[in-house]
């Protein structure tokens, strides 16, 4: 299509660029997470450490990530990277937030890097060509050394992102969900037989035995000074 003179023209360009700035600076929110592992087998009185990993790789929003314990019916002890208030410049505004981590916009890779930057981890994964920049979040779940073995502890960890707008207030928040289970074992591997398939033994301890023994003579002591005497 020709244009109707040059002002036509100029004013058709003018407003195809404005679309094109305005489409780049509308906000995209993304929130990606990858949870490699969701049951852990841990001995009683160690410790544990829970990773997952958030990327913001199809976002132009920084996203700012707190993090808390939910589904914890057991009361497990677990540390959480710690919460802290960063000052943010937005569009001028300075506003505090309260984050465990905040997760910068960043691109899918077709190679990883060499020298990647501090804090920053590559995954693969099916869905995608190429390598994904994500940060990584460590919990420490404290195991009780009193615990019986064979227990196993189930609980989630909420991770929340808020997105925030020219004024420096959230406009868009999102939560996502880890779940865990933890299943305590002996540190080390063991195997004996307690019993054969269709016998009943009884067990007995050294302090059982004993007891049986001592019972036993007390009832020969009682027999001997109680029976009935013979008459010469």
């Amino acid at each position: 299509m020709k244009c109707m003179g040059s002002v036509f023209c100029f004013f058709m360009l003018a407003s195809i660029a404005a679309v094109a700035v305005f489409a780049q600076n509308a906000p995209a929110y993304s929130l990606g997470t990858m949870q490699p592992m969701k049951t852990y087998v841990s001995s009683p009185g160690k410790n544990v450490t829970l990773t997952f990993y958030i990327f913001n790789a199809y976002g132009n929003r920084i996203s700012h990530i707190t993090l808390a314990v939910s589904d914890n019916p057991n009361n497990l002890a677990i540390a959480l990277p710690p919460l802290q208030t960063n000052t943010w410049n937005i569009s001028g505004i300075m506003t505090q937030i309260q984050e465990n981590l905040y997760v910068e916009p960043m691109p899918i890779v077709e190679e990883q890097p060499a020298n990647p930057p501090a804090g920053i981890y590559y995954l693969r994964s099916t869905n995608v060509t190429g390598f994904i920049p994500a940060k990584k979040v460590e919990a420490v779940v404290s195991i009780p050394s009193d615990v019986t073995l064979g227990t196993t502890y189930s609980f989630t960890i909420m991770a929340a992102a808020n997105w925030y707008g020219e004024l420096g207030t959230s406009q868009v928040s999102q939560s996502r969900p880890f779940t865990y289970s933890i299943v305590v074992a002996a540190e080390n591997y063991s195997e004996s037989l307690v019993n054969e398939p269709g016998q009943n033994k009884i067990v007995m301890s050294s302090e059982m035995t004993f007891g049986i023994i001592i019972a036993l003579l007390v009832l020969v002591i009682l027999f001997q000074q109680f029976r009935p005497k013979r008459r010469r």
